[in-house]
């Protein structure tokens, strides 16, 4: 899987990138390290340098995200529906997990990759994940991040060949699933932000003739509601005013 090993690639190249900034955080001599006359409360590594965390800067918040997407299974472009549950430590780390479906499956009139005598079939893959989400950037209104997903799921499917009238079902396989994406979030108001992104899925372990019917692009739409957020306004107003 040449082009998995060059996503893992890059994605370690950051987290170590990542690390080394904020390890030289602490060190007097770090070129990364913010100067000591500014002296923060705390600071946080984005791609624009080191950036100071508000007064009402929280360590840890609830982070909660309906992740809807669009994706290719077998050339036609489908829904992929998920929610996103987790937690956000020191604004940039988010992690916690993520359930995602088609639905009741998406239909295609042709499945060359399996048997070019096919001519109706329903596919559909379901799997849970762990995700991690690296904030790369962020002011008051704009967001940039990127995601690394790893989970377990299945797929499952029947099809219907020519002049057949009794669907066959594929076997169902249990599968592991990898996603690597980035996405660009607007702030609509100080509790809930929109987003939008691209990214890539993997499933290594399907068969072999459908490995290219489930790798694949996804487009991605979040909404970002932050409950946390919209709790302590009732007793602390200047919530609203952190980002």
């Amino acid at each position: 899987m040449p082009r998995l090993k060059i996503v893992v690639s890059i994605l370690l190249s950051l987290c170590l990138f990542n690390a080394t900034a904020q390890f030289g955080a602490n060190g007097e001599h770090s070129i990364f390290s913010p100067r000591k006359e500014n002296n923060y409360r705390d600071t946080v590594w984005i791609i624009s340098g080191y950036k100071p965390l508000e007064n009402n800067f929280k360590k840890w918040k609830f982070d909660f995200v309906l992740d809807a997407r669009r994706t290719l299974v077998s050339g036609t472009v489908t829904r992929l529906a998920g929610l996103r549950l987790g937690m956000e430590y020191r604004r940039v780390h988010r992690f916690g997990f993520g359930l995602y479906n088609l639905g009741d499956g998406v239909v295609v009139k042709s499945l060359e990759e399996v048997n070019p005598d096919i001519t109706r079939a329903t596919l559909n893959i379901r799997y849970s994940s762990l995700f991690y989400e690296r904030v790369m950037f962020f002011n008051p209104k704009w967001e940039l991040s990127l995601t690394a997903h790893a989970g377990r799921g299945r797929i499952t499917g029947d099809y219907i060949i020519a002049g057949g009238l009794k669907p066959q079902g594929f076997p169902e396989r249990r599968v592991r699933v990898f996603e690597f994406s980035s996405t660009a979030y607007y702030h609509l108001t100080w509790w809930i932000s929109v987003g939008g992104g691209v990214g890539y899925r993997l499933v290594p372990d399907a068969p072999q003739e459908v490995q290219s019917i489930y790798n694949a692009p996804v487009g991605i739409l979040r909404v970002r509601i932050k409950f946390g957020k919209l709790v302590k306004s009732i007793w602390n107003h200047d919530i609203k005013y952190t980002y």
